[in-house]
């Protein structure tokens, strides 16, 4: 096992849960300082929000990461509720950060 995985392997139950805990809440967060991510991440958002904001935003860096490397685009991409045409207004909005990796 690598030393991660025993370190894990030898807290408590209790322990185990607040870890779970605190990465939930950073989960929930760490789009705060990023506003177009925080919009993709949004399972609520639709496609006027997306819109609007990218057409009042003009200067906004549309290939910005956040802590984990990720654009908007990608962000999106793993919003369950995102649309085909949110997709492509994104991706046409900014088609350098389909190739950002």
């Amino acid at each position: 096992l690598r030393q991660s995985q025993v370190e894990i392997n030898r807290l408590t139950w209790e322990q185990k849960l607040e870890r779970s805990r605190e990465s939930v809440t950073w989960l929930k967060v760490r789009n705060d300082e990023l506003p177009l991510h925080k919009i993709c991440s949004d399972t609520n958002t639709v496609l006027d929000q997306l819109r609007s904001f990218i057409d009042n935003n003009i200067n906004h860096d549309l290939q910005q990461t956040d802590e984990l490397d990720m654009t908007a685009l990608h962000v999106l991409c793993l919003n369950p509720n995102a649309t085909p045409e949110m997709l492509k207004l994104l991706a046409n909005a900014c088609p350098q950060a389909a190739t950002i990796q």
